[in-house]
């Protein structure tokens, strides 16, 4: 905008806030049908050669059609396992790469709140294969929240507050990196396959694990089949929650996992659902209110024992 005239660009400035979003936004209407797309990053995956040369055509068609270029250097052409976005991606499943994790591992301790900052963010990113993620890392999350409180939370501020971590706070930080090495691989879903969502709860946190399994058997336990990892999610209660009953945060991880993982979840075959509190079979009943937030999904429910 000038004295003169207002300018406006028929292009996406460079250097913009809001410009990376609204490139993303872009390829994924343009070529969401033939593949993943992460800003710049494509990945083009297919079951079979002849898909896939199918698929690579209708890319190319489409990148010529839209008058999108692709550096050749950068690109890699019938590969049974790839790294993209920090994980390494097969037709066995999906692991985080492990030299991100050996560098994670090196490590030091956070000296600073910007370091905590950015050492909860990268490895948080990494929690869906990671079991209990939520509760390992509440000692340091709750330093963070002290020592921010009042504060902005951004990564200038953070940077210039400096931090002594206490006893729990650094076995907190060891048992985090030990995780990241025994982090597991997260299979593809199978649509034939028996879905298990597994939640829990304590004061502070909660946690969900959801498994498939390949070939389900009426005659076996639960713990006792052969469970392919799909993901875990988990959080920590606070503000009001804290003041929530029990049976309330028993069923909070049913109704969050349900809303945050539809994708997974919301399917014709339906899921199985297994809680280790029994009054959560009645309060999740077909006609009980507590229903209704995950009126739309089908399930069994059934108790297991707890520990």
């Amino acid at each position: 905008m000038t004295d003169q005239k207002i300018y406006t660009p028929t292009r996406v400035p460079q250097g913009c806030s809001d410009a990376a979003l609204y490139f993303q936004k872009t390829m994924e209407m343009l070529l969401y049908k033939h593949l993943l797309v992460w800003v710049d990053d494509l990945l083009l995956y297919a079951a079979d050669i002849d898909t896939y040369l199918k698929k690579l055509k209708k890319l190319l068609e489409l990148m010529d059609f839209f008058g999108v270029k692709l550096r050749a250097k950068k690109t890699s052409l019938y590969q049974r396992t790839v790294r993209w976005c920090g994980k390494l991606i097969s037709g066995e499943g999906v692991r985080h790469d492990p030299e991100r994790i050996e560098a994670l591992r090196k490590v030091p301790l956070p000296s600073t709140a910007g370091e905590l900052q950015q050492f909860l963010c990268t490895t948080g990113w990494m929690g869906d294969s990671t079991i209990d993620y939520a509760r390992k890392t509440q000692p340091l999350q709750r330093c963070l929240d002290a020592t921010l409180a009042s504060k902005k939370r951004t990564k200038r501020v953070a940077t210039c507050i400096t931090i002594e971590l206490i006893d729990e706070e650094r076995d907190a930080f060891e048992e985090i990196m030990s995780s990241l090495c025994k982090a597991a691989m997260l299979a593809h879903p199978n649509d034939d396959a028996t879905i298990c969502l597994f939640t829990d709860a304590s004061d502070s946190v909660w946690g969900a694990i959801v498994t498939q399994i390949q070939n389900w058997k009426d005659d076996e336990n639960v713990t006792d089949q052969s469970h392919e990892l799909l993901t875990c999610l988990g959080g920590t209660f606070s503000g009001a929650q804290l003041n929530w009953s029990v049976i309330k945060k028993e069923g909070f991880p049913i109704v969050i996992t349900c809303e945050k993982l539809d994708y997974l979840l919301l399917r014709p075959q339906g899921f199985k659902l297994f809680c280790d509190h029994r009054n959560l079979i009645h309060i999740f009943a077909p006609s009980v209110e507590m229903k209704k937030h995950i009126l739309e999904h089908r399930y069994i429910i059934e108790h297991i024992d707890g520990e």
